[in-house]
C-alpha cells in the first residue's frame, strides 16, 4: 500500500512509521509541497497521514487512489473543510481525537501558572544578561500562588485536568462553561461555577481552555479582557482566533494585567513585528502545550493502527462524521 506523510514530521515519527510499516508491505513516502516529485506521489498515494499542514481541494483531486486520511493533530486552523473535502471525494477521514494531549496541555497550564506570577523567565534572562544581588526587581513583583484565585473558562478534558492537578497547590478554582458540571462533579474536582462576566472580575489568574470553531465560537474579546482584574494574568494554549490579542497588548502596555502565557496566536507562526515580542511579562511559546513525546508518539502509534487496518481490510477507528460508523477510539 502507498502512504505519503504530508508535511513536517518529527524525527520521532519518521522512525517509528519506518519501524512499524514493513516496507514489504507499505511504501512510504515523506512528501511536502517542495517535493519536485509530489504529482506523481500523490497520483498513487491510497492513504495519506496529515499533522498540522492542510490539505487542499487541489489535493485531494490529484489523488485518485486515496483511501483514507489520517490527521495527527488539528494544527491552528479550522479542519470542518478538510473534512467536507474528504466525505466530498468517498474518503474516510480519521482524526485523533482521544484527548491524547489533554494531560500535557493542563501540565503546560499549571506550570504557566507558577511561572507567571514568580517572572520566572524574566529572571532567567535577568541572570543571563549579569544581574545578580538580592536587592532587585523581582523582590517585590513576584507572588505565590498558593492562596490565589484561578479561574478556568471551559472545562472539557483540559479544563478538568488543569483543576485535578492545582488541587495540592492551595488555590481556589472557578469555572465559566456554557454548561454547568453536575453538583457531584463540582464537589469532585473542588471547583465552583461562575459566570463568565463575573469570573474573569474576581480571579487571580484566567486560563482559556475553549473552542474556537464551530456555529457559536467563544471570543475572549476586549470588553472580557476590560474586566478582568487589575494585575490579573491571562493563559491561552486553545486556539489563537479566541483571544483578542490587540486589546491584550493594550491591557498588558497600560499595565492593567500584570503577564501573560501564550501558546497560541492568530495569526501563527507569531509575525516578528507584533508587540508582543517586546514585552518582557509574556511567556511566549510555538503552539507546544499538548505536543511531548509521550503525546505524539501515541498520535503516530494510533495513525499506524489505522493504517494496518486499512491494509487488512478491518474497520477503522476515530473516524470522523458524516461517515456513519460505530464511535471506536484508539484508546478502547
Amino acid at each position: 500500500m502507498n502512504i505519503v506523510v504530508h508535511g513536517p514530521v518529527s524525527d520521532l515519527g519518521r522512525d517509528l512509521i519506518r519501524r512499524e510499516l514493513p516496507p514489504e508491505r507499505f511504501t512510504v513516502r515523506f512528501s511536502d509541497r517542495a517535493d519536485p516529485d509530489r504529482p506523481a506521489v500523490l497520483a498513487g498515494c491510497e492513504a495519506i497521514v496529515v499533522d498540522h499542514a492542510p490539505l487542499t481541494g487541489a489535493d485531494f483531486a490529484a489523488m485518485p487512489r486515496l483511501r483514507l486520511v489520517q490527521r495527527l493533530g488539528r494544527g491552528p486552523f479550522d479542519i470542518s473543510a478538510e473534512i467536507a473535502a474528504a466525505h466530498a471525494h468517498g474518503v474516510p477521514f480519521a482524526h485523533n481525537r482521544s484527548g491524547f494531549a489533554a494531560s500535557a496541555t493542563a501540565e503546560y497550564t499549571v506550570l504557566a501558572m507558577l511561572a507567571l506570577p514568580r517572572r520566572l523567565v524574566e529572571a532567567d534572562g535577568y541572570v543571563r544578561r549579569g544581574g545578580w544581588g538580592p536587592d532587585n526587581r523581582f523582590d517585590a513583583a513576584t507572588a505565590d500562588l498558593a492562596g490565589s484565585t484561578v479561574g478556568l473558562v471551559g472545562m472539557g478534558r483540559v479544563g478538568r485536568q488543569v483543576a485535578r492537578l492545582l488541587r495540592p497547590f492551595g488555590v481556589t478554582v472557578r469555572y465559566a462553561s456554557r454548561r454547568r458540571l453536575p453538583a457531584e462533579e463540582e464537589r469532585a474536582l473542588a471547583v465552583g461555577y461562575l459566570p463568565l462576566p463575573d469570573l474573569v472580575a474576581t480571579v487571580d489568574v484566567v486560563s482559556l481552555h475553549v473552542r474556537a470553531t464551530g456555529p457559536d465560537p467563544f471570543r475572549f474579546d476586549a470588553a472580557l479582557i476590560d474586566r478582568m482584574r487589575p494585575g490579573a494574568y491571562l493563559i491561552n494554549t486553545s486556539r489563537g482566533p479566541l483571544l483578542d490579542q490587540a486589546a491584550l497588548v493594550r491591557a498588558l502596555t497600560e499595565g492593567r494585567l500584570a503577564g501573560a502565557a501564550l501558546d497560541v496566536f492568530d495569526p501563527e507562526p507569531l509575525p516578528a513585528d507584533s508587540p508582543l515580542h517586546t514585552l518582557p511579562t509574556v511567556i511566549l511559546t510555538p503552539h507546544i502545550a499538548g505536543r511531548t513525546r509521550q503525546v505524539a508518539e501515541m498520535y503516530y502509534r494510533c495513525a499506524v493502527d489505522n493504517l494496518v487496518r486499512l491494509a487488512a481490510g478491518e474497520p477503522l477507528r476515530d473516524l470522523v462524521p458524516p461517515a456513519p460508523v460505530e464511535e471506536v477510539t484508539c484508546s478502547s
